[in-house]
């Protein structure tokens, strides 16, 4: 509660900077200004406030220079301030429907999860929103994650047993690693680091730009390549603001925030792929979990939370997103 109250003070204060420009958005996002994401929404800015002939005026804060996902988006939703982004499984306590993504060995690749998520199904998702004071933006990326432990490398399901892991502050998906025999300990994503560093968890499971980015490479000595779990970073802003924009505002925004999606998945792929090699340099070993464990793990995970998933989403969205996950 401190900290919300210092973040809403912290605006405040701001405020008088921008009270001259006619729309000012301010977005908070906890990545760091290194990441894909803070470059993509540095175009965002740049571009919106070029092509609005300064009726736009950004303002990003990384970092979680303004809270955890969870206080940004109380922010958004009290209008304090007008945009962030979180990981789907940050935010299912927020949208339930969002839940269905909690769900594991989902996707095939990065090309089969963006034609659902820019399709019916994705908009499903983003319209759930609205209920919670939310507009939705778009589904920008994170990638497939996989391991990274200072124990042994990952190479079956029962390499899991009695694995201290950081876990999003999730039920579903605290359930979901406990049903391998995992021990999932919940954590800000801040807190990883040291955490890693302090011996308090053995391992994280991240996007593989991420290892690189918030540098776990230097605390960890094994990566396994598991590829267990898509999430994609939602991006949002406050619907009362987005509704008060006349409609050409509203076009623009949406038009320069298409691009920006589009930019901040190549700026994903092309850190993703320069990673591995990053991570080998480094002194850490590299294993691939093989697709028999892997299809192996992702049904015993996705059995012990189906019944979970489905009463907070509810059987109708369930299994319309199931059908949506082979058209």
């Amino acid at each position: 509660m401190l900290r919300l109250l210092a973040s809403t003070a912290v605006i405040g204060i701001l405020a008088a900077s921008a009270s001259l420009a006619q729309t000012t958005i301010r977005i908070a996002h906890a990545q760091p200004e290194a990441s894909p994401l803070h470059a993509a929404l540095d175009h965002f800015k740049t571009t919106l406030e070029e092509r609005s002939e300064g009726d736009f005026v950004v303002e990003i804060f990384a970092g979680g220079q303004l809270g955890s996902v969870g206080e940004a988006t109380e922010l958004v939703q009290s209008g304090n301030i007008q945009m962030t982004t979180g990981a789907s499984v940050l935010l299912s306590s927020t949208v339930p429907e969002l839940g269905v993504l909690d769900q594991f060995l989902l996707f095939e690749d990065e090309e089969h999860a963006r034609g659902v998520l820019d399709g019916e199904a994705g908009d499903r998702l983003l319209g759930a929103m609205e209920a919670r004071g939310l507009k939705g933006i778009g589904f920008l990326e994170l990638g497939f994650r996989s391991f990274t432990n200072s124990r042994a490398p990952l190479d079956s399901v029962e390499a899991f047993r009695g694995l201290r892991l950081r876990s999003a502050d999730n039920p579903i998906q605290i359930k979901a690693w406990r049903s391998i025999g995992a021990v999932p300990l919940p954590l800000a994503w801040g807190e990883i680091y040291s955490s890693l560093q302090q011996g308090l968890i053995d391992g994280q499971e991240s996007a593989l730009s991420s290892m690189v980015v918030e540098r776990f490479y230097e605390v960890q000595d094994y990566v396994s390549l598991t590829g267990h779990i898509y999430w994609p970073e939602l991006w949002f802003a406050n619907l009362d603001f987005f509704n008060g924009l006349d409609e050409d505002q509203q076009a623009l925004l949406m038009e320069v925030a298409a691009e920006t999606t589009a930019l901040q998945r190549d700026l994903v792929a092309a850190a993703n792929a320069e990673t591995l090699d990053q991570l080998i340099a480094a002194g850490l070993a590299v294993n691939e979990l093989p697709a028999d464990e892997r299809a192996q793990m992702g049904a015993t995970m996705n059995a012990a939370i189906e019944a979970d998933i489905r009463a907070n989403v509810g059987d109708d969205l369930y299994d319309a997103f199931t059908a949506a996950l082979t058209q």
